[in-house]
């Protein structure tokens, strides 16, 4: 098997794990007893500790490698969710909470961000990024459902141990995935060599990802849904998703063209809908049109990103750009956290910001 299938069937594993219980966590910490300015200031732990993470991360590397930094996200994965069901309600355990999610989830993507700039070819990058946007989406597909399934007729320990044993055999398979590992430091002179406004776009891609990560325990508190129907809700997603970013990024390769604004502009309408209907059923029906669009945007998005990427230390890129994301995102929850507390209103702001993503002409250096 070629190190491209490898890194495929990884992230088909790994997604597939994550997804059985990251898509819950604020629904849990709610249905905990947490409230929604408890939950806030989770996320402002989170995404403070994921700058300072991000930051030491390649000194981390220097010392252990690729394989090293699999092997620490592995442990604090499974750390994390052992902690989730069993703290008391306190603010220093959702700081400790954070603090162990955080180290996972930050080297999750710091990795995943590298291995796919160092694997696929720029002359096919749209595909490429199609096709594996395609095998999360296939992970996607069932993976929230049936952690909720099990969560609420066999318990969290269950859950714990499949989703582990799952990480565990993902991570297995992406040790054996060979790129070059090179010796990498931080030096924020690469800003400089950014394009400001793709560094703009980058600061308000951010609003989506808060927006993503609110709108679980939105639809919890006022539409008093259950687990079951949020993994509902993401299977019709998926399903939607995966035939549309199969064509739309061969077309995307072909045409080399993005279509960000009428996508950002549509997938805005949808988030304006999605939390203006109160009807069960018609929030499943948005979520099929959704699953198209969201995922139009997504697949011209990463693409961007990696393309850029190529252009620099891969490393020191990612890195640099993850620090960018998460102090975005802590200023975005700090400033909710002192003048907001309505999570309706919370998500009206990301959707301006969203919306504001298909404005700013993202330059990939490629032309």
């Amino acid at each position: 098997m070629d190190n491209n299938k490898k890194f495929g069937l990884s992230s088909f594993i790994l997604f597939f794990a994550k997804t059985m219980i990251e898509v819950f966590i604020p629904i849990i910490l709610y249905n905990r007893g947490f409230n929604i300015t408890e939950i806030l200031i989770y996320m402002m732990f989170q995404y403070f500790l994921a700058i300072i993470i991000t930051y030491i991360i390649p000194k981390i590397d220097n010392i252990v490698k690729y394989k090293g930094l699999i092997i620490i996200n592995t442990i604090f994965y499974v750390i994390t969710y052992i902690f989730l069901f069993n703290m008391n309600n306190n603010v220093i355990n959702l700081f400790f909470l954070s603090l162990f999610y955080t180290i996972h989830t930050t080297i999750f993507w710091i990795l995943r961000h590298i291995y796919m700039i160092e694997l696929y070819p720029m002359n096919n990058l749209s595909k490429s990024v199609g096709n594996i946007l395609i095998i999360t989406e296939l992970a996607f597909l069932f993976s929230s459902y049936i952690g909720a399934f099990i969560l609420e007729n066999y318990g969290n320990i269950i859950l714990i141990t499949i989703s582990s044993i799952l990480l565990i055999l993902g991570n297995i398979i992406l040790l054996s995935t060979k790129i070059k590992n090179v010796d990498s430091k931080i030096n924020f002179n690469i800003l400089k060599r950014i394009p400001k406004k793709n560094i703009l776009f980058f600061l308000l891609e951010q609003f989506k990802v808060i927006a993503l990560f609110i709108f679980p325990l939105y639809l919890t508190i006022y539409l008093k849904v259950d687990y079951k129907f949020i993994g509902t809700f993401n299977i019709l997603i998926s399903v939607s998703s995966i035939i549309f970013i199969f064509i739309f990024s061969r077309i995307m390769n072909k045409k080399k063209k993005s279509y960000l604004f009428i996508t950002t502009l549509i997938y805005c309408i949808l988030w304006i809908l999605k939390i203006n209907i109160n009807i069960k059923i018609i929030i499943l029906l948005i979520a099929l049109l959704e699953g198209i669009v969201s995922k139009l945007y997504q697949t011209s998005v990463t693409r961007f990103m990696y393309a850029l990427g190529k252009h620099y230390d891969t490393l020191e890129y990612v890195t640099i750009t993850e620090i960018l994301f998460n102090l975005m995102r802590l200023i975005i929850i700090l400033f909710m956290f002192i003048f907001i507390k309505d999570l309706k209103i919370i998500l009206y702001i990301c959707i301006v910001g969203l919306f504001l993503t298909g404005i700013v002409k993202f330059n990939d250096m490629n032309d």
